[in-house]
């Protein structure tokens, strides 16, 4: 297309070698059908849905243990732009708080101890909206995204400096680190709209690549969709917009394998770090359409107090289908959790679990959490916030006891 260009970060950063067939329910999932096959090297469980009305037994806990956030008082407690949380080997709970520029760390009980970082250009500092995000590091070490400082800095469980890893070439996205201590990349990708032309539904590419731990390209891996904008056209220029039923893409490692796939439909697709297609895991899966009344009814709800919100998506166009899933992450054990996409009526907040090769364990409640950000063994950590827009994060308690 011709006219100016605008460029976009798709959100992504925003993550069983059994060969033949097998009929394997897992652990813990009673009835549920698992065919696993082998294709030309590559592993395809095919997994029988749920009953919507079925529980796999393991449980969160009614209310959260921990809470961290405050409207009002220490400022160490008033979190803003939360880009993430994780959780120690101690148990002290390191949040990610991009309004201050800091990693801020807890004890077990919520207690804050100490920042670490703060806003500025020098080493362990963080620029504008960072850290987005941490997460583990190799070697009992954390990892903290500064996507527009176009780094991520290392710091060890005490708080210490490591190292800036900033990555070269054409990848200036970290994604996450993988287990060998090298990381996954992504790059920027352009849509060019047309002023004279209509509003649209585009879809940019991404590339992704492994980067050494000095950020130099290690591997390219190609180029996969990205997600969907929706970009309305003006003589000014092309403006993307947030679009209701968009399909994403999304990116996360799997043990020592590569989750990049989206959830057009329900199929997790997983690489191994040379390229190569290692697993596809799918689960059965009705696709239905949007239809106009669907979308106007979402925006409607979304903006009550704004009737010319609708107007916005008088001209919009109507995806295929609902994505066939929300969003997917992996816990500590190597279990794949993917979230249910609720349809138009729908108020549930359920999870289908699988087991580390990607086999269907069963479908899991989920508290009222906005975003999660890490489940381990026998917790799940997440973020929240308030009708006065007061961020928070909590600490769930998992049983995973129940079959």
């Amino acid at each position: 297309m011709g006219g100016r260009t605008l460029t976009v970060l798709v959100a992504v950063i925003a993550g069983s070698a059994c060969a033949g067939g097998g009929d394997n329910g897992g652990d813990g999932s009673g009835s549920l059908r698992s065919v696993v096959r082998d294709s030309a090297g590559v592993t395809i469980v095919e997994n029988e849905r749920p009953p919507i009305d079925s529980r796999l037994g393991w449980r969160v806990g009614e209310a959260p243990a921990v809470t961290i956030g405050s409207p009002a008082g220490d400022p160490a407690y008033e979190l803003f732009r939360v880009g993430g949380a994780t959780r120690l080997s101690d148990g002290r709970i390191v949040v990610a708080n991009a309004g201050s520029g800091e990693l801020r760390v807890f004890d077990p009980d919520g207690i804050h101890l100490e920042s670490w970082g703060g806003q500025g250009d020098g080493p362990g500092e963080f620029g504008p909206m960072a850290p987005s995000r941490v997460m583990p590091w190799p070697g009992d070490s954390l990892m903290a995204r500064d996507p527009f400082s176009g780094r991520a800095s290392i710091f060890g469980i005490d708080g210490t400096f490591g190292r800036a890893l900033r990555p070269a070439g054409v990848y200036p996205s970290v994604v996450g680190p993988l287990p060998d201590g090298r990381v996954l990349a992504a790059t920027l990708t352009t849509y060019a709209g047309s002023p004279q032309g209509p509003s649209e539904l585009a879809r940019p590419d991404l590339e992704y690549g492994i980067l050494e731990p000095d950020g130099s390209v290690h591997r390219d891996l190609g180029t996969y969709p990205g997600s969907e904008l929706y970009v309305v056209n003006t003589p000014a220029g092309a403006r993307p917009r947030a679009y209701p039923f968009r399909r994403d893409a999304f990116a996360l490692t799997w043990g020592d394998l590569i989750v990049i796939s989206t959830n057009d439909r329900y199929e997790i697709r997983a690489y191994r770090t040379d390229g190569s297609l290692a697993r596809i895991v799918r689960r059965d899966h009705e696709a239905r359409p949007p239809t106009r009344a669907d979308l106007r009814d979402y925006v409607a709800g979304q903006n009550p107090d704004d009737p010319e919100a609708l107007e916005a998506v008088g001209d919009m166009p109507l995806v295929e289908a609902f994505p066939a899933f929300d969003r997917a992450l992996v816990d500590r054990l190597g279990h794949l959790w993917v979230e249910e996409f609720r349809l138009p009526g729908e108020d549930h907040r359920l999870w289908t679990v699988f087991d580390p090769e990607g086999r269907v364990l069963g479908l899991v409640d989920m508290p009222e959490i906005s975003r999660i950000a890490e489940i381990g063994e026998g917790y799940i950590l997440g973020t929240r916030e308030d009708e006065l827009d007061i961020e928070y994060v909590e600490f769930w308690p998992l049983d995973r006891s129940g079959s």
